[in-house]
């Protein structure tokens, strides 16, 4: 494979910007809708000890010259994030890994793609500027360092606000659904709204596996 430093063209381009609106961290649901009240604190706490987890699901990307539609598989541990988009035919469009050594980009057309964070390399990318290292925890509903954000009447994540650069960015959590695990049910975001000035992305979140 053949390193470089910038996208040799448009529909790269295209591929990583989508790439970028799939992790911020998508359909139907398999996971039924949960009425599981919280108590804050005590679910933060427990969002908080979950370092490895698995998600399947959908996207759709709205953007001023694009609407796109794929699905993803993101997989996260304590020293390791992955994400592989993939057509609704199944076709790898791109593969995102990151480490505590930086993070790379494999495409569909054999490119790699390389920076010390994940951040640096969407914006080299893509000039957009992202929160991608904050995903996982966002993607399981918890606030990790958002300027603001509100709780909904079951005392789960509702919202949350990030200046990222000169993008205000609003993550919205429109659905949950209860998992067990630990013997006690958990719910988690299984659909969320994030939107900027001129892009929305849905995310719907099929399946959850919390692996450790």
């Amino acid at each position: 494979m053949k390193l470089i430093n910038k996208p040799s063209n448009m529909t790269l381009r295209s591929f990583l910007i989508l790439l970028l609106s799939s992790i911020v961290l998508a359909g139907c649901s398999s996971v039924p809708e949960s009425v599981t009240s919280v108590e804050w604190q005590a679910h933060e706490q427990r969002l908080e000890t979950i370092d490895n987890f698995q998600a399947t699901g959908k996207l759709g990307y709205i953007g001023p010259d694009q609407r796109q539609s794929l699905n993803f598989f993101w997989k996260h541990s304590s020293t390791l994030s992955q994400l592989r988009l993939t057509t609704l035919l199944g076709q790898t469009a791109l593969k995102l890994t990151i480490t505590p050594q930086g993070a790379t980009v494999e495409t569909y057309d054999d490119q790699v793609l390389s920076a010390r964070n994940a951040n640096q390399l969407i914006y080299r990318l893509t000039g957009l500027m992202m929160p991608v290292d904050h995903m996982p925890d966002w993607l399981l509903g918890l606030p990790t360092d958002a300027d603001s954000f509100q709780l909904s009447p079951t005392n789960t994540l509702q919202a949350l606000d990030k200046q990222i650069g000169p993008n205000d960015w609003n993550i919205a959590y429109q659905r949950y659904g209860d998992i067990e695990w630990h013997q006690q049910t958990l719910p988690l975001p299984n659909k969320l709204k994030l939107s900027t000035a001129d892009v929305k992305i849905n995310l719907v979140i099929t399946k959850w596996n919390i692996t450790q």
